[in-house]
């Protein structure tokens, strides 16, 4: 009897086990179906693989047995449809699940705009540089592809003002964010706080490098009535119209103009105010040294009168040589003006000093045997 029940025993056992194995598999992919049907949920990030490219979308494997349809105008700017194949992996957002059937509907570029904005926070508190293509034109100024739309203002693409917009259409910027709209999902940026701050530094490290009597390449950059400012690299300097020629000028213009490279020699230089004086004069030949030939006594000159007073004239020998006439030297009652030529005579000269006088009387007053001897003199000088 007691071995009877031990083989109904063994075939019970038997027979019900395959069917508990069977019931515990399907309750087990019944419930990792359950579990991932909560772990998709709209808005959710997920990496996907394509298993199937259609005319106008991708149907792609997000893993859990959940497969999403992705239409190609879900892709971003940075993505081209033509170039993707099955088995390429994308970044995708859970963008909208269907009710009645359970269908995902995935969009690249709104996972990309997500990916995108916690960039752009971190870039924002980080103070980093972004660099971002300008793809339109708008009113005020243009839009660029930071992944997600980012705006740039005209007044914030250069340091001087742009003139066509569309110019910039398929350029790269290199931006820093300047305002946030975290309710909107908007960014504001600018390319001018980057090009500020990099001419900042760029000026602090050639500030160190200035000194005295250096010689330096610059660009002219403006004229003004005082005269020229150069652009030295970062750092602008003023030649005081003093020292952009040994000629006497009424104007820079005169002797430069906007965009001329020129060599200048460092003046003064104040680091703290960040303001250099040069000299453009001093690169250029010296008249002095020049015309030496011409500046000895008894030496009879055509000269231009530059300036007239009461007590002396002011004559311009050669461009960058002054003599003084003084009172008793010309007629009082003759009408001098600027620009006016004179014969004059040198009486004086101070090779230490650089200072002339000269006599427009004693032009009159030399005989005519010895004004004979003075040109004689001139022109051997003038040979020799």
């Amino acid at each position: 009897m007691l071995h009877f029940q031990r083989y109904a025993d063994t075939i019970t056992t038997t027979q019900i086990a395959p069917t508990i194995v069977e019931e515990d598999q399907l309750a087990l992919e019944q419930r990792l179906y359950e579990e991932s049907l909560k772990v998709l949920d709209e808005g959710q990030v997920l990496t996907g693989t394509i298993v199937q490219k259609d005319k106008d979308s991708l149907l792609v494997d997000v893993g859990g047995k959940s497969e999403g349809v992705l239409p190609f105008k879900e892709l971003s700017l940075a993505v081209d449809a033509k170039t993707l194949r099955v088995g390429d992996t994308l970044e995708v957002m859970v963008h909208r699940i269907d009710e009645l059937d359970g269908t995902l509907f995935l969009s690249e570029r709104r996972a990309r705009a997500l990916k995108t904005w916690e960039q752009v926070i971190e870039a924002h508190e980080r103070d980093h540089v972004i660099e971002a293509t300008v793809t339109h034109v708008v009113k005020g100024g243009v839009l660029v592809d930071l992944g997600m739309r980012g705006f740039v203002p005209a007044s914030q693409i250069r340091r001087q003002p742009v003139g066509d917009l569309d110019e910039l259409l398929g350029q790269r910027l290199r931006l820093k964010v300047i305002d946030l709209d975290h309710k909107r999902h908007r960014v504001v940026l600018s390319q001018r706080q980057v090009l500020e701050e990099e001419l900042q530094a760029k000026k602090q490290e050639l500030l160190g490098t200035l000194e005295v009597g250096q010689i330096r390449e610059g660009i002219v950059v403006r004229l003004a009535d005082f005269g020229a400012f150069v652009d030295l690299g970062g750092v602008d300097g003023l030649i005081h119209n003093s020292e952009l020629s040994y000629a006497r000028i009424k104007h820079p213009s005169e002797v430069v103009k906007i965009g001329d490279a020129v060599q200048v020699e460092i003046m003064k230089f104040d680091p703290e105010a960040k303001k250099v004086s040069l000299s453009l004069k001093h690169t250029l030949p010296d008249p002095w040294d020049e015309h030496a030939d011409k500046l000895y006594e008894t030496n009879r000159l055509t000269a231009q009168v530059v300036k007239v007073t009461p007590n002396y004239l002011l004559v311009e020998l050669v461009p960058g040589i002054l003599a003084m006439v003084p009172s008793g030297e010309f007629d009082a009652s003759t009408q001098y003006a600027a620009g006016q030529e004179v014969e004059v005579t040198l009486l004086t000269l101070n090779h230490a000093t650089r200072r002339i006088t000269a006599s427009i009387q004693h032009v009159a007053d030399v005989p005519e045997e010895q004004i004979e001897v003075l040109a004689a003199e001139d022109e051997g000088a003038a040979q020799a």
